[in-house]
C-alpha cells in the first residue's frame, strides 16, 4: 500500500532542498523524522511536515488507527523546480541588480508492505494398518524358503550358464572321489603289513656267507 504527500511553492531553491531529501531516501519513516528533527538546514522543516502528512495519508487509506513507523518505508522523494520571482535591487551609479526568488515542489511517497499470513499446514494422518499375527502352523520352515529362492535364481539364470556350473561341480566331485580312493588304498596297505609278517620275511631271507668262509671250504 502506498500514500503520497505533495507540497508546492516552497520558498526555497530546489538545489538546497535536494541536499536534505538525500538524507532520508530509502529509510523508514521513524528514522527520517529523527534525522530531519536534528538537521540545521532551513528546508528540513518543510520536508518534515510533508513526510508526516504522507504517513497520515497512509493511515487514512488503510483505515487503521496506528502503524509502526519502522515498518513504513520512504519509497521516493522528488524535488522539482517551481516558478522564480524576478526582482531588482538598486545598485550604485544608477545601476540595478537582478534578484531571483526560486521556489520548489516536494513530493514524498510512503510504502507499507503487508505481511502475508501463513496458512497452517494441514497435518496428514496416516492410517496405520494392524499387523496380522501369523500362527505357528502357518509358518513355513526355512528350508522351504531356501528352495523357493534357489528355484527363482535358476529361472533367472540362462540354461548355458547352468550347464557350465553343473560340469564344474561334476569335475570337483570326481577329484574328491579319486582322493578318497587313494587314501583308502594307502590305509589298507598299512594295515596288511603287520610286524609279525615283517619278522617272517627277515627270517626267510638266507644269510649271505662271507667271502672268507667260502675260500676256506675250497
Amino acid at each position: 500500500m502506498e500514500a503520497r504527500a505533495i507540497k508546492r511553492y516552497i520558498p526555497s531553491s530546489p538545489k538546497k532542498m535536494r541536499i536534505v531529501a538525500d538524507l532520508i531516501r530509502n529509510k523508514s519513516v521513524q528514522d527520517g523524522l529523527q534525522i530531519l528533527r536534528f538537521t540545521k538546514k532551513h528546508a528540513s522543516e518543510e520536508v518534515f511536515k510533508t513526510l508526516k502528512s504522507a504517513y497520515d495519508n497512509l493511515l487514512a487509506a488503510l483505515d487503521v488507527g496506528k502503524l509502526d513507523m519502522d515498518k513504513v518505508m520512504i519509497k521516493s522523494v522528488s524535488v522539482d523546480g517551481g516558478p522564480t520571482l524576478k526582482r531588482i535591487r538598486p545598485a550604485p551609479q544608477g545601476r540595478a541588480y537582478r534578484i531571483r526568488k526560486r521556489s520548489a515542489h516536494l513530493s514524498i511517497v510512503v510504502e507499507y508492505e503487508e505481511e502475508e499470513k501463513k496458512e497452517p499446514k494441514e497435518q496428514v494422518t496416516k492410517e496405520v494398518t494392524p499387523k496380522k499375527k501369523v500362527k505357528t502352523a502357518e509358518r513355513k520352515p526355512k528350508k522351504v524358503k531356501e528352495e523357493i529362492i534357489e528355484e527363482e535364481i535358476q529361472s533367472e539364470v540362462p540354461e548355458e550358464e547352468v550347464k557350465e556350473e553343473e560340469k564344474k561341480e561334476e569335475k570337483v566331485k570326481e577329484k574328491k572321489e579319486t582322493k578318497r580312493k587313494t587314501t583308502l588304498k594307502k590305509e589298507r596297505t598299512k594295515e596288511d603289513k603287520t610286524p609279525d609278517e615283517k619278522v617272517k620275511k627277515k627270517e626267510e631271507k638266507p644269510k649271505k656267507e662271507s667271502k672268507t668262509k667260502k675260500n676256506k671250504e675250497k
